[in-house]
């Protein structure tokens, strides 16, 4: 049975989302005994009487069908949606059944927030199946998900007994004793309003109160796990949230390590799990509180003894893979499937909690090895660090600003004549002094495209014309400190080898967007290479631009020699 086809003759009048949950509704309260036509919730996004006849057939014929089938059309339907209604509170399957691998037949279950209803749901189901006494509470602050889950155990006539509330699920009235939560917060959201959040989990993130604090929805989860939960704790959360070093990112990360629960990190390729972002994602495992531990185990998830390229190219479940074998397997020898890191070596990365930071071994191997054999110096000892400011346009600018983006970086090395130009008063341009490019200086993107490189041309407008070149907010400005005799030439070459550039990226964070935190740029070891390999670079990046001087001038014989050819010699422009 398909519910879709179902719901075929009310498609002009609702959405598919809309009248599916209206179907449920109905279905849930016939088989509840319940039903009142005039109380219904979903059913008031209608706009045609006929709607609920057709809708009240459907649900009829649905709760017509055995258990099995209910739920095998149910899941079949909200698998298949692309609704954005769906997609909000959605978790493809398979990763569904591996969430549930490592809960691990807990009697006790807590599922906090709204991507946490299929894993609550299907645990109900199965327990039920099963004849397994099992108590489950579902906690989301979105009423209408706790209504969704709700009508549908109705219509599935789950026994399990399930608590569901409308709340954030740190307003907890006393510890939480289940034996497991799962937890799976808004990625990236920050909290404008932290009525209700008590004052203890609100301490331990060093706030007394929220007001004008940034507080971050993962790190408040993170904070209360931290604080009530007694057992086990299975948290999905953002890039962002293991990487960032604002706000209360950096103090949770650093709690949740010192508090000695966190078992392992495992990275989530994107669109392994969630159906409605491409934002990376990652899955934290707590222990109970009384199990301390020296080690974090690192993970990767879209290895491929792990995963496998499934539909639209995305990352599909390797079968008969369990993450909860990855807990407690043996290390294998392939350490950019699992590694397991010493705190000593979390702190000295910043308490950075991202698995390529540990898992990307290969680069950083050969990058040490390199190191151990030079004059290593860390990056802001050898340049100012220069991050340009926004600057916007100005109606009747007098001076021109033009702004060099990654995308600007020529074949040899150098920024070409930048794309982006806007004209800005004289105060915006005295502003942008000190972010306007000069020969010597060496720019890095931080954001988006991260680890591209490139020197300023010495040609480049000098100081106090009426154009000159800045900076978009992506990239860096590396400008040698004049007393360090560091080589611009020297550090480009280094910053774009293959294996420094792997190194670099590795580094990187972000939910959205990757990006380069500051703690690490200013840490980053570069070597600091003699007068004489200093010549040595010189002459080969010389030999390099001979070598593009002579492409050049063979890429324009080659348009010379096709131009005499026909039909271009008859075609040539102005005769």
């Amino acid at each position: 049975m398909k519910i879709s086809e179902l719901l075929t003759q009310v498609r002009g009048d609702m959405t598919g989302a809309s009248a599916f949950f209206a179907l449920l509704e109905i279905a849930a309260n016939l088989k509840t005994d319940t039903y009142q036509s005039t109380e219904l919730h979903f059913l008031n996004r209608s706009r045609h009487p006929e709607t609920l006849h057709l809708l009240e057939g459907a649900a009829k014929v649905l709760n017509e069908a055995n258990r099995d089938t209910r739920f095998s059309s149910i899941m079949a339907f909200l698998d298949g949606a692309t609704d954005h209604m769906i997609g909000e509170f959605w978790i493809h399957r398979d990763a569904c059944d591996q969430i549930l691998n490592l809960v691990d037949q807990a009697s006790t279950v807590r599922f906090s927030f709204s991507n946490a209803l299929r894993p609550c749901l299907t645990y109900a189901y199965r327990s039920d199946i099963a004849g397994k006494q099992s108590r489950l509470s579902f906690c989301s602050i979105n009423a209408e998900h706790g209504h969704i889950l709700h009508n549908i155990l109705d219509v599935l006539e789950v026994g399990t007994p399930i608590s569901i509330e409308t709340a954030w699920p740190w307003q907890r009235s006393e510890h939480d004793m289940s034996q497991v939560e799962v937890s799976f917060p808004a990625f990236g959201a920050n909290m404008t309003n932290t009525d209700g959040v008590p004052l203890a989990t609100l301490s331990g993130l060093g706030l007394r109160e929220a007001k004008n604090a940034r507080l971050s929805m993962e790190s408040l989860a993170i904070a209360d796990a931290l604080e009530h939960t007694k057992g086990k704790v299975i948290m999905s959360v953002s890039d962002g949230a293991l990487f960032r070093m604002v706000g209360t990112e950096p103090v949770a990360r650093r709690n949740l390590l010192d508090s000695g629960r966190l078992q392992a990190v495992m990275s989530v390729p994107t669109g392994m799990m969630f159906t409605h972002t491409t934002i990376k994602t990652n899955i934290l495992v707590l222990n109970k509180p009384d199990t301390l531990r020296e080690q974090v185990r690192f993970a990767d998830l879209g290895h491929a003894s792990l995963a496998q390229k499934g539909h639209r190219n995305r990352f599909d479940v390797e079968k008969d893979v369990n993450w909860a074998n990855v807990l407690t397997s043996d290390t294998p020898e392939d350490r950019t499937l699992l590694r397991d890191i010493e705190y000593d070596e979390i702190l000295e990365n910043n308490v950075v909690l991202l698995p390529d930071r540990y898992l990307n071994v290969g680069a950083k191997e050969r990058l040490d090895l390199f190191l151990e054999q030079s004059d290593v110096a860390e990056l802001e000892e050898l340049v100012e660090m220069i991050r340009p400011t926004s600057l916007t346009q100005d109606e009747d600018g007098e001076y021109t600003l033009f702004e060099a983006s990654p995308s600007d970086l020529n074949e040899r090395g150098f920024i070409g004549h930048p794309g982006r130009a806007i004209t800005v008063e004289r105060a915006k341009y005295n502003k942008a002094f000190n972010q306007q490019l000069r020969p010597g200086d060496v720019l890095l993107s931080i954001k988006g495209n991260v680890g591209v490189v490139a020197m300023v041309p010495p040609d480049v407008p000098k100081e106090g014309e009426a154009e000159i070149w800045t900076a978009g907010q992506s990239m860096m400005i590396l400008r040698p400190k004049k007393r360090v005799s560091m080589s611009s030439l020297a550090l480009y070459e280094y910053l774009t080898n293959a294996t420094v550039q792997e190194f670099l990226r590795s580094l990187a964070g972000g939910s959205a967007i990757q990006n380069l935190a500051m703690k690490d740029l200013k840490s980053f070891p570069v070597v600091m290479p003699d007068e004489e390999t200093i010549e040595r670079v010189k002459a080969g990046f010389d030999e390099r631009q001979a070598i593009f001087d002579q492409i050049a001038e063979l890429q324009k014989q080659l348009l010379d020699v096709r131009d005499q050819g026909w039909p271009h010699l008859h075609l040539k422009k102005g005769g």
